[in-house]
């Protein structure tokens, strides 16, 4: 009898034996000899891929199991348990059916009991929620190819060995104050904000985040890099005159709707240009990010 690659990989010979930190050590996974990392394509002005997302590849084609771990740049509530189990329930759509699991803690995950009718080459199977030391959450989910899901059981299984497999790595995020260093900017970052790099073909987006649990209002930024930036201002935007990398620029300030307010500003470097762009509950969070983002300076060149 033919032995398809889900019965070797749960099979003692196929024993998970391979030590995977994701997200920069944030979390280390158990999975099989022969598992890749897959990257993620990078922007021309190289930006590090892998600070809040991975991707792990088992096996390839249509036998292929993809491994996605993400940084959901969002707080546990105080009741985790009640959360998880809500957020999991929400899975169940259709013929979608999901039953929720607690591995500890800090662990829950939900195992897909229904069979998908008409396979799509990526089913999800398995997702886990996780709530790291720090208090942020962390998702990991399990999708199969068209081969695998003709063994749903299987799929099942090895769902629940890779989630068994699932600890702590040494990684930390920052969220603390500080200054980051990126293409060749020095950026003010306030308390409670975590970093996002989004590359393209020709440019690169920085974006931060502020850490709140998910039903609050949180503020974030963003920093664009590249040659075609996308700027339409308001004419009937407030304007603020600052100054940002030694040049003059001019902040537009809006409020889209209620409890949403925005700004943006765009100015040229050597090579490309900069659109800066922010958002805020509050008008009061809008122009107290405003200040600290004018603070942006090119870095010193080192010696």
């Amino acid at each position: 009898m033919k032995r398809t690659l889900l019965t070797l990989l749960l099979s003692a010979a196929g024993a998970f034996a391979a030590d995977m930190p994701v997200i920069n050590d944030r979390l280390i996974l158990d999975m099989p000899e022969g598992a890749q990392y897959g990257l993620r394509t990078t922007a021309l002005m190289a930006a590090d891929p892998g600070d809040d997302e991975s991707l792990i590849w088992v096996g390839d084609g249509d036998d292929r199991i993809a491994v996605y771990v993400q940084e959901l740049d969002r707080l546990a509530d105080p009741d985790f348990d009640k959360q998880a189990r809500e957020i999991f329930q929400n899975f169940n759509e259709g013929d979608l059916r999901f039953e929720v699991r607690k591995r500890s803690d800090d662990i829950y995950y939900a195992v897909r009991t229904s069979t998908p009718k008409e396979p799509t080459g990526a089913d999800l199977f398995g997702s886990a929620l996780i709530r790291h030391k720090d208090g942020s959450l962390i998702r990991v989910s399990i999708l199969f190819a068209r081969n695998q899901v003709k063994s749903p059981q299987k799929c099942r299984e090895w769902v629940e060995k890779a989630i068994d497999g699932i600890r702590f790595g040494k990684g930390v995020r920052p969220f603390a104050a500080r200054t980051d260093k990126f293409e060749g900017l020095e950026i003010p970052v306030p308390e409670g904000y975590v970093r996002t790099i989004e590359p393209g073909a020709d440019f690169v987006c920085v974006t931060y985040r502020q850490l709140k649990r998910v039903n609050e209002p949180a503020s974030g930024f963003g920093i664009y890099l590249g040659h075609d930036p996308d700027v339409s201002p308001d004419p009937e935007a407030r304007k603020v005159k600052e100054t940002m990398v030694g040049k003059k620029v001019t902040w537009y300030c809006t409020e889209p709707r209620p409890g949403f307010f925005a700004a943006e500003c765009l100015t040229k470097l050597d090579e490309v240009y900069m659109h800066v762009f922010l958002f805020a509950p509050t008008a009061e969070a809008r122009d107290a990010l405003i200040r600290q983002l004018s603070q942006i300076k090119m870095a010193a060149s080192a010696e």
